[in-house]
């Protein structure tokens, strides 16, 4: 799905070379259709990545014994307090929504907050007599965002982790803005979600999208650069448009 969106984002981009055969950008949208059914169709994958978050948060709370619970229960509570309290949801300072503890919290915020929210969807349907499989069924809209949140969740983390150990100052700030860019994307591609949770407010959510603009004007003087770190060959990019020899880097 990503490589299929950043194809076709490459494509539009690139105006009428992007529909010329010899930049292969066709050929790989093509490509791409195929591998979205690897190990059967995308949807069914996020289905099992939900399946075994709810196995896990199941067998958490089997293993609770009463005063795990009550921890539970007060996280919970803290946390709903401390995040959704007013002062946060209304803060727009560029420097909290570039901050990686707000970034974070929404992440992680998401991927449990939709993690309950499906459990408790699907314990509803079978506690009224219907099939699990069939309440498995019509859940999995919720299940498939589950999933998304969770991966996009993890992937934060990996990039945070990534990050910590790189020496070179320039380096660090170049890949910290990157890092910041793609959680605000991916807060911003869900702000649907944010708003009806109420972890953000209109304002905030405004606030947002100028924040990744503001993100892309940083970001694009190097990202030619970015793009030359990764040492593809011209011989494995085999388009015109990618080489210095053809109509020179995009």
């Amino acid at each position: 799905w990503h490589t299929t969106d950043t194809l076709q984002e490459a494509r539009e981009a690139c105006g009428g070379q992007g529909y010329r055969a010899d930049n292969r950008i066709g050929r790989l949208k093509a490509d791409t259709d195929v591998f979205t059914t690897f190990e059967g169709d995308n949807t069914v994958l996020m289905l099992q990545v939900a399946k075994g978050l709810l196995s896990d948060f199941r067998r958490e709370f089997r293993d609770m014994n009463l005063l795990g619970m009550a921890r539970f229960v007060a996280d919970e509570m803290a946390t709903r307090v401390t995040e959704l309290n007013p002062v946060v949801t209304r803060n727009t300072d560029p420097e909290h929504l570039r901050g990686l503890d707000f970034q974070r919290s929404a992440f992680e915020y998401r991927a449990e907050h939709m993690l309950q929210n499906v459990g408790q969807r699907l314990e509803r349907r079978i506690d009224d007599g219907m099939d699990p499989f069939d309440a498995f069924v019509d859940v999995q809209d919720h299940l498939v965002q589950l999933a998304h949140a969770e991966a996009e969740r993890v992937t934060l983390d990996r990039f945070v982790d990534a990050i910590e150990p790189v020496e070179d100052e320039s380096l660090r700030e170049t890949l910290t803005a990157l890092r910041r860019l793609f959680a605000l994307a991916r807060i911003e591609a869900d702000l649907d979600w944010f708003l009806e949770a109420g972890y953000v407010t209109s304002s905030k959510a405004k606030a947002v999208r100028g924040a990744v603009n503001a993100l892309c004007d940083e970001v694009r003087p190097q990202a030619e650069a970015l793009v030359d770190a990764f040492a593809i060959p011209d011989a494995c990019l085999a388009a015109p448009i990618a080489t210095q020899e053809g109509a020179g880097p995009v």
